[in-house]
């Protein structure tokens, strides 16, 4: 029995503009039953010569059905990300199922859960934090970007997020400036029983794990993946 993901035809048939660098892809794969776990990645297959395959993180939600969004940075080496950057609406691309050990378990829907996001690595966070029914569960969204202007989906995210802008904001920015830290997490009484969710740079990740663990927070609610 093959352990390789089914393959589907997809219709990219929404390109939109997120931030300055960043583009949400919307990819129509019809009625077929279609399966990923939020926080999954997909490989997508792109009509290209060369490299023609490229690893992207699904953002939708698992309750929407006939189709799955993406959210996809610029690259200026990355042929298929190249590629997505340059196409509009209407482009046929074949694309797998949901793959990765990364995944929001249905057990966790209904626990109190804290988001830890540093950059683009938010997209799998962006799946988990749409797929959850908030009026079941507490959940905090603790996302970190460079600059203000890279925050994807601000107005989405915002009602249940810390924004921290480390290196530049507008003058009437009122979010953190700092990196991430523990201390961050405790200033917005954060449940220390919660499960975490990280994703994002390695030295973040390291560092937030090193943290939950001496606050006493348990190995196992603790889940990351490393991008970078």
């Amino acid at each position: 029995m093959s352990n390789q993901p089914d393959i589907f035809k997809a219709i990219i048939t929404e390109v939109t503009q997120v931030t300055a660098r960043i583009k949400a892809f919307k990819l129509e794969y019809g009625s077929r039953s279609y399966h990923f776990k939020p926080g999954q990645w997909i490989d997508l297959y792109a009509p290209i010569e060369g490299k023609n395959i490229g690893g992207y993180t699904i953002t939708s939600a698992i309750q929407e059905k006939g189709h799955i969004t993406l959210a996809v940075r610029e690259s200026n080496t990355h042929p298929v990300t190249q590629f997505l950057h340059q196409i509009e609406a209407g482009q046929e691309v074949m694309i797998t199922e949901g793959q990765g050990k990364f995944f929001l378990k249905e057990e966790y829907m209904n626990s109190p859960l804290v988001f830890i996001a540093g950059g683009i690595g938010v997209t799998p966070l962006l799946s988990m934090f749409r797929s959850v029914d908030k009026t079941k569960t507490s959940l905090k969204l603790f996302y970190s970007v460079s600059y203000e202007e890279d925050i994807l989906f601000r107005e989405e995210l915002a009602p249940y997020s810390v924004f921290t802008a480390t290196k530049g904001h507008s003058p009437s920015w009122q979010g953190e400036t700092t990196r991430m830290n523990l201390a961050m997490l405790k200033k917005y009484g954060t449940d220390l029983g919660s499960h975490f969710f990280i994703c994002g740079p390695r030295p973040m990740i390291d560092s937030m794990v090193t943290e939950l663990k001496e606050a006493g927070v348990s190995a196992d609610h603790i889940h990351f993946e490393k991008w970078w």
